[in-house]
C-alpha cells in the first residue's frame, strides 16, 4: 500500500500520459535490467527468505531465452511485471518503461540537492500536479448521499493524503452523521495513502485511541504501529450498523480498511473477495530506462497477526455484481430499521413509508 514519504508512483496517475519512443531494447540492456530487478528484490523485498527463490526464478527464465525476441521495450515491461507477480504471487510487483519519469525524478534530485547547497535558495513557482488532480477527483469521493429510509451511502475511490483531504473527510462524516446505517462503497477504491485509512476508521471508534494496524518495512527493519486518532473533526458514527462493500478491484489501501473494519467487528463486508494485495511499496529507479514497484511492507493486524495478501478480504454476505451488492446491503439496514421501528408506538408513518421503501428496492 502506498505510503506518501516512501512512493511517488501516484505521479504515474496524476501526470499526462507520455508517449516514448519505440526504439528496440537491445540484449545487454535486458540482462542489466533484470540483474538490477534482482538486486533490489535482494536487498528490499519484504520477504527474506523468499528472495533467493525469486531471483533464481529469473535467471531460470532468462536463461530458457524467455526474453530473446523480445525487442519492444513496453512489451518487455509486461512480460516481466507478469513473471514476477506469477513467480512470487505478489500482485503489487510492476515493472515500468519510463525513461522521461527516470529523467524528471534525477532532475529534481539534482535541483534540491543544488537548494540546499545554496546560501540562498530562489524561489521557484511549481504546481503541485499531484494535489490538483486530487482536488479534481474530489479527494476520492465520488457520491455522498442519503438513501431511502435514512440510510447513508458514500462511494469512495482512493485515500489521499490526509493533509489534502482531511476536510472533505470530516465534511463527509458531518453530512451522514443523522442517517441510521451507513454504507461504504469501495468496490473501486484502488489504495492510496495512510494514515488516511486509520483517521476515517476512527470515525467508528471512542476517543480512546487502539491500534489499528502494524506493518514491517524490510529496508529498515523497523514495524511501525498506526493508531486510531483521539481527535476527529466531527460527530463519531457509534453504535450503529456498518456496512462495506468490496470487488475484485479493491485493492491495497481499500482492502486495509475493509479488512480492519471486519475484524474489529466494526462492519459488515458485502460483495466479492477483493484483490488480495496487502503489502505497502516502493518505486524505485532500475536503470535510466524502466522502475519497478516493489513490495517493501506488510501488514499485522493486532487481532488476526496477519494480512490479506493473497487471499483478499472475504465478505460476510456474498454477491455476484456491485448493483447487488448496493440493493443488499440496501435492504439489510432497511429491514434492521423496520425491526426497531415496530417496537415503537408513534411512528407509524415513518414506519409506512419505511416498507414502501423496502417494497420499492425488492421490485428494482
Amino acid at each position: 500500500m502506498l505510503r506518501f514519504k516512501q512512493v511517488l508512483i501516484i505521479l504515474l496517475i496524476l501526470q499526462p500520459i507520455l508517449i516514448y519512443s519505440q526504439k528496440s531494447i537491445s540484449e545487454s540492456e535486458k540482462n542489466i535490467v533484470i540483474e538490477n530487478i534482482k538486486v533490489l528484490i535482494d536487498s528490499n523485498y519484504v520477504f527474506n527468505d523468499k528472495v533467493k527463490s525469486i531471483n533464481n526464478s529469473l535467471d531460470s527464465l532468462n536463461l530458457t531465452g524467455k526474453y530473446n525476441d523480445i525487442r519492444d521495450y513496453k512489451k518487455f515491461e509486461k512480460v516481466l511485471t507478469d513473471d514476477l507477480v506469477e513467480v512470487t504471487k505478489d500482485l503489487h510487483f510492476k515493472v515500468r518503461y519510463h525513461p522521461e519519469y527516470v529523467k524528471n525524478s534525477r532532475k529534481q534530485l539534482n535541483r534540491q540537492a543544488a537548494r540546499e547547497n545554496e546560501k540562498k535558495p530562489k524561489k521557484e513557482v511549481r504546481i503541485d500536479w499531484d494535489l490538483w488532480y486530487a482536488k479534481k477527483e474530489n479527494f476520492g469521493f465520488e457520491k455522498v448521499e442519503i438513501l431511502g429510509g435514512n440510510i447513508g451511502y458514500i462511494k469512495y475511490n482512493f485515500w489521499y493524503p490526509l493533509e489534502w483531504t482531511k476536510s472533505t473527510l470530516d465534511a463527509t462524516m458531518k453530512f451522514i452523521a443523522n442517517t441510521d446505517a451507513l454504507i461504504i462503497d469501495l468496490t473501486e477504491n484502488g489504495g492510496g495513502y495512510s494514515p488516511t485509512d486509520s483517521y476515517l476508521g476512527s470515525y467508528f471508534f471512542d476517543k480512546e485511541s487502539i491500534l489499528w494496524s502494524s506493518s514491517y518495512t524490510r529496508p529498515t527493519e523497523e514495524t511501525e504501529s498506526e493508531y486510531t486518532f483521539k481527535e476527529v473533526g466531527g460527530e463519531r458514527y457509534l453504535n450503529k450498523l456498518i456496512f462495506i462493500l468490496v470487488s475484485e478491484e479493491t485493492f491495497s489501501l481499500g482492502e486495509k480498511f475493509a479488512y480492519c473494519m471486519k475484524h474489529f467487528n466494526k462492519a459488515t463486508i458485502v460483495g466479492q473477495t477483493s484483490a488480495g494485495a496487502a503489502h505497502g511499496i516502493d518505486y524505485i529507479e532500475v536503470n535510466d530506462n524502466f522502475m519497478i514497484q516493489l513490495p517493501i511492507s506488510h501488514n499485522i493486524h493486532p487481532i488476526t497477526q496477519t494480512d490479506w495478501e493473497g487471499t483478499g478480504v472475504i465478505p460476510n454476505i456474498a454477491t455476484s455484481s456491485n448493483t447487488e451488492s448496493i440493493k443488499t446491503t440496501h435492504l439489510n439496514a432497511l429491514n434492521k430499521q423496520i425491526e426497531i421501528l415496530k417496537k415503537q408506538t408513534i411512528v407509524g408513518p415513518i414506519l409506512k413509508r419505511y416498507e414502501k421503501i423496502k417494497m420499492e428496492i425488492n421490485n428494482r
